[in-house]
């Protein structure tokens, strides 16, 4: 359900879509396994308005199309005034921090509550820098958050990704062999009983 480039208010999203799909009857979907990479704090997903797709499918609409998403270092797909305008008059540390563990917390949380085991990973120290831009709710949440982020041999997916020697893309994010290694981590060191690979 991953999409490429997306923000982790998009990752949050498509968790919660996937959490509140209809399973049989009346229920929600069966308990699942998430695995969960959150990436850069500084993303800025937004949602696309306009007439909805032709498509008769409503979750496809819901869950594949209309959003958009904000990255520093180099807009993509002609966005570049858009993203020149939010980096130098609406961008905030604090603002990306407060946000990312909201989503978090509230992932944990509604998981949990439907009865769904997940792994969670993270590609930026940000989510936990304590130093610059934080407040007691940040602070909190970032306590709150820790117990359930794992990482690879001690480091995050973009270190352990570097150390392995893997290629990395545009904006230094890892590539698809990055992508496998990792996978193959998890399934040896995080409850790999739970994921079903076919």
């Amino acid at each position: 359900m991953a999409r490429p480039g997306g923000g982790n208010l998009l990752i949050a999203e498509q968790i919660l879509n996937h959490v509140a799909m209809p399973g049989a009857g009346d229920q929600l979907m069966e308990p699942a396994f998430f695995v969960i990479n959150w990436t850069f704090i500084d993303r800025f997903d937004y949602y696309i308005n306009g007439s909805p797709s032709s498509t008769v499918n409503r979750w496809a609409d819901a869950l594949n199309t209309r959003w958009d998403t904000i990255r520093p270092g180099g807009a993509w797909d002609g966005q570049e005034e858009l993203a020149d305008y939010y980096f130098r008059n609406l961008h905030s540390q604090y603002r990306d921090k407060l946000t990312t563990l909201m989503h978090i917390k509230l992932c944990i949380d509604t998981m949990q509550q439907a009865g769904h085991e997940f792994v969670m990973t993270y590609m930026d120290h940000m989510i936990f820098e304590t130093h610059w831009h934080t407040s007691p709710a940040v602070l909190r949440l970032q306590e709150y958050i820790r117990p359930h982020m794992r990482q690879f041999d001690g480091r995050n997916m973009l270190e352990y990704s570097r150390d392995r020697g893997h290629d990395f893309g545009h904006q230094a994010h890892p590539l698809e062999s990055a992508h496998k290694d990792l996978f193959q981590y998890v399934l040896a060191n995080f409850a790999v009983d739970k994921i079903k690979t076919a």
